[in-house]
């Protein structure tokens, strides 16, 4: 019997199971969707949606609560500083699960789980560092100088 037991087990033991789930919850901040198995899925959601209603709060407390569950300032940034104030307007509920079939090889059942509203930039964890460059200024060619007039050679006689 499962008596009070909350999370799955997943047939995995507790670091491994919490390092998956870590990355998954990681990978649906920085790409904004995640397709897994939908018993992991379930997991995803009920984890991912305590975190992003932890990052509304913007705390000093709450960035470092996130900070120890990550491990990566950059991705608690972006859960704070982008995902959090697109979804202020909701308490709960900021993930679907959208359930896409079964899978191919083993037939296991498929879900996506997706951020209900996407940031700006959806992946801005992953997007290319765009610099800005100032072009120099191509020196043109002047007008071609007009050859000078030869100059007379005069004939030195020696006596």
């Amino acid at each position: 019997m499962n008596h009070r037991v909350k999370t799955k087990q997943f047939n995995r033991d507790t670091n491994h199971r919490k390092s998956m789930l870590r990355n998954l919850v990681r990978s649906l901040i920085e790409i904004g969707s995640v397709t897994t198995t939908t018993t992991k899925a379930k997991e995803l959601r009920r984890l991912s949606d305590k975190l992003i209603h932890k990052a509304q709060q913007n705390t000093l407390a709450s960035r470092q609560s996130l900070h120890r569950f990550f491990g990566k300032r950059d991705v608690v940034n972006t859960l704070v500083e982008t995902i959090a104030p697109a979804i202020t307007d909701r308490v709960s509920g900021f993930t679907t699960l959208v359930r896409i079939g079964n899978r191919k090889g083993d037939n296991g059942k498929m879900s996506k789980v997706t951020l209900i509203k996407q940031p700006a930039h959806p992946g801005s964890l992953k997007a290319p560092k765009t610099e800005v460059v100032t072009a120099k200024p191509v020196a043109t060619k002047a007008a071609p100088k007009k050859a000078a007039p030869a100059k007379a050679k005069t004939e030195v006689k020696k006596n």
